[in-house]
C-alpha cells in the first residue's frame, strides 16, 4: 500500500524539487566546504577520523536531497514545520554519519567473509585496495565469481534495506516533528513499512543508475539521438572551456533529462518516507480519538449511574480514572 501511494506522490515532490534544485546544489556546495574544513582539521589529529568524517559527509550529500524532498512532500500534505531549511544540515550529517558507519561495517564484514572463503592473503587484499573500480571488479570476479556476486548482492541489499529503514526518520527530521506532534525523536519510525519501502528504494537506486541511459533513450525517441551522439563525440575530443561552445539544444535536453531522472530517484525515496510518516500520523490520531471517545463514554456512564444527590466527581477521581484508562490503552 505504501509503495502504490508513494509513486504518484513522488511526482508531486518532483516538480517542487526541480524548483528548489539550484538552492539544493548551493546547499550541497556549502555542505562540501564545511566537510573539507572539518576533514582538514581532523587530518592533523587522526587520519582515520578524517576518513570517517569524509565518508559520513559523502553519504550525507545523498541524505540531504531526500530530507529536503520529504519536507516538500509533507508541506504538500499540509504539515507544519518546526525547523528551517538550514536546520536540516544537522540531521543530514547525523544520519549520514550513522549510515556511513553501517556501510563501513557491511563492507568490512564482506571483506572478512571474502578473505575467509577465498585463498587470498592479507597482502593480496592490500593490493586490491589500491585498484580502481573496474580493475577491482575484474580481479574479484577472476578469483571466485560466485562468492563475489553473492557478497555484492547481499551487501547491496543490506545497504538498500538500511536506507529503506531510515526513510521515515528522514521525514520526521525534515519538519522537526514526530507523527504524534512531539519534537523529532532521532530514529523514530526506524524500519516501519520496511518491505514496501525496500522495494521502492530498490527501484529508486535502479533509476539513479540508469538515469543517463534513460535520458539517451528518450532523446532517441524524440528523433535527435544521432545528432546527440555526434555532439557527445565532439565534446569528448574537446578540452577546456572550448567544450561549452559545442553545447547545443540536443546536449542541453540530454543533460536536463539526466538530472530530472536523478531528482526523481530522490523524490521516490522522499515520497516513501512521507507516506510512511503520514500513515503513522493517522494511526496515532486514530488511537487518540478512540481513547478520547472511550473516556467520554466512560465518564457519561459513570455520571448516569451516580445518584443526583451524590457528590460531584473530585479531581483526584478523574486523574485516577485517566491513569487507569491510559494503562489499558497502552496494553
Amino acid at each position: 500500500m505504501t509503495f502504490f501511494r508513494a509513486i504518484p506522490h513522488s511526482l508531486a515532490i518532483l516538480w517542487r524539487m526541480v524548483l528548489v534544485f539550484p538552492f539544493m546544489i548551493l546547499a550541497i556546495i556549502v555542505f562540501g566546504i564545511i566537510a573539507v574544513f572539518f576533514i582538514f582539521l581532523m587530518a592533523f589529529i587522526s587520519p582515520l577520523i578524517a576518513m570517517a568524517i569524509a565518508i559520513s559527509f559523502g553519504v550525507a550529500t545523498s541524505v540531504l536531497p531526500v530530507i529536503i524532498g520529504a519536507r516538500l512532500g509533507l508541506q504538500a500534505k499540509g504539515a507544519s514545520t518546526r525547523n528551517s531549511y538550514f536546520g536540516l544540515m544537522l540531521p543530514a550529517i547525523g544520519y549520514g554519519l550513522f549510515e556511513a558507519f553501517c556501510i563501513l561495517l557491511i563492507m568490512a564484514a564482506a571483506a572478512g567473509v571474502y578473505f575467509v572463503a577465498t585463498p587470498l592473503t592479507l597482502q593480496d587484499l592490500g593490493q586490491l585496495a589500491g585498484m580502481d573500480e573496474n580493475a577491482l571488479a575484474a580481479q574479484l570476479m577472476s578469483v571466485d565469481p560466485a562468492i563475489t556476486l553473492s557478497l555484492l548482492w547481499v551487501g547491496s541489499m543490506l545497504m538498500i534495506g538500511l536506507r529503506a529503514s531510515l526513510l521515515m526518520p528522514f521525514a520526521g527530521a525534515s519538519i522537526g516533528a514526530d507523527p504524534g506532534g512531539h519534537p523529532h525523536t532521532p530514529f523514530y519510525g526506524f524500519g516501519r513499512h520496511f518491505l514496501s519501502l525496500l522495494f521502492l528504494v530498490t527501484i529508486a537506486y535502479i533509476l539513479s543508475a540508469l538515469a543517463v541511459p534513460l535520458a539517451a533513450w528518450v532523446c532517441f525517441l524524440l528523433g535527435f539521438g544521432d545528432s546527440l551522439t555526434a555532439a557527445m563525440a565532439q565534446l569528448e575530443m574537446t578540452q577546456g572551456f572550448d567544450a561549452f561552445d559545442l553545447l547545443g539544444m540536443e546536449t542541453g535536453i540530454f543533460i536536463g533529462l539526466s538530472v530530472l531522472f536523478y531528482i526523481w530517484a530522490f523524490s521516490l525515496q522522499s515520497a516513501g518516507g512521507v507516506i510512511a510518516y503520514v500513515t503513522q500520523a493517522e494511526a496515532v490520531a486514530d488511537r487518540q480519538n478512540a481513547f478520547d471517545m472511550s473516556m467520554d463514554e466512560h465518564l457519561e456512564s459513570m455520571s448516569a449511574s451516580r445518584p443526583q444527590m451524590d457528590r460531584p466527581m473530585q479531581s483526584e477521581d478523574v486523574m485516577e480514572l485517566i491513569r487507569t484508562r491510559m494503562q489499558q490503552n497502552k496494553r
